[in-house]
């Protein structure tokens, strides 16, 4: 497996705004433009945590990451079968319940179908080519692959720049619902801080309080966490509200709030499950395998008409099937 290139630098010295590919070009002038509007079109790049296009635009104190990690040498993005639950479909976007276990698109190491070749199967479905690169499917953001959850993908360019726009400017709604490991002191709790990669892990963000010394390359993130049941003195069921959408964001918060989320493999911790909770609970809860984090609720502009839309995806089994477990034990406090 190749070793990660990232570059991380904090947008400087312009006037208004410029173009993402046109600034990358003056500052990395040792990059040529074709190179760099390949890494974009490769969604190598970030603009403050949100994948971009080459038209995306860039002002003084945007953030940029840029993997130099080239594609593996065998991994062609195809079309691919795979099981997609679509909630919503037209002409400009669709709207998916993305199950856990499915990376979003392919990255180094992966080999398994990934959810946009699975988009790029159901889009040629009855066709004879794949779509132009003005008609192809874009990411406008993405969910870890353990968490599942509803996500929006743009069918063209056109609708993948007001997706991500609205993205960046934090106008649309994004809310989950998560079990985290630990009791939360109040029924409602905002957190604010600066996510950084954390130098000691670099898997993980690190929350870093506000008006604590962080390195430039950290970003302001808010998260409202609002508690719904306690079970067994011990797990905590939440829905989480975003104002941002940084990477990692609610793991990293809920980690500093000493209740990172169940089965987190990143951000949780070993410490045995308390006596009181029966036997079949713990063995569901250890069987999980995976971070028990759902994006719940999504909701944006239509790109074309501009109406409010809002879409929720029902919680997966294996959510389900805990939370069950729980309640028919009576363990809610």
């Amino acid at each position: 497996m190749e070793t990660e290139q990232l570059i991380i630098f904090e947008v400087s010295d312009i006037d208004g705004k410029e173009r993402v590919d046109r600034y990358l070009a003056r500052v990395l002038p040792e990059m040529s433009r074709q190179r760099i509007q390949k890494l974009i079109k490769n969604d190598q790049c970030q603009l403050n945590d949100e994948l971009c296009t080459s038209g995306s635009s860039v002002k003084n104190g945007d953030l940029i990451h840029l993997s130099l990690s080239e594609p593996v040498a065998d991994r062609v993005l195809e079309p691919a079968p795979l099981d997609i639950d679509i909630l919503y479909e037209d002409d400009d976007v669709i709207v998916v319940n993305k199950a856990a276990g499915v990376v979003v698109h392919p990255g180094i190491g992966t080999l398994e179908p990934t959810l946009i070749e699975g988009i790029l199967y159901h889009l040629n479905q009855g066709r004879g080519d794949l779509p132009g690169p003005e008609d192809r499917p874009g990411i406008v953001h993405r969910l870890d692959k353990d968490t599942s959850g509803v996500m929006v993908i743009a069918k063209h360019a056109k609708a993948h720049e007001s997706l991500a726009e609205q993205f960046r400017e934090k106008t649309n709604l994004r809310e989950y619902v998560a079990l985290l490991d630990g009791v939360l002191k109040d029924l409602e709790i905002t957190v604010e801080s600066h996510l950084a990669r954390d130098p000691m892990q670099r898997l993980r963000f690190k929350s870093i309080p506000l008006g604590e010394k962080a390195p430039n390359s950290a970003r302001y993130a808010k998260s409202i966490f609002k508690k719904r049941m306690v079970f067994g003195k011990r797990l905590t069921l939440v829905n989480v509200r975003l104002s941002t959408g940084r990477t990692h964001q609610i793991r990293a918060h809920a980690r500093s709030l000493n209740a990172p989320v169940w089965g987190d493999p990143v951000y949780g911790r070993q410490k045995p499950l308390p006596l009181m909770l029966p036997g079949p609970i713990k063995r569901e809860l250890e069987a999980v395998g995976r971070q028990l984090l759902h994006a719940r609720l999504l909701g944006f502009k239509h790109p074309s008409t501009g109406r409010l839309l809002s879409f929720e995806a029902p919680l997966p089994l294996d959510f389900r099937t805990v939370l069950q477990l729980l309640k028919d034990c009576g363990e809610v406090d």
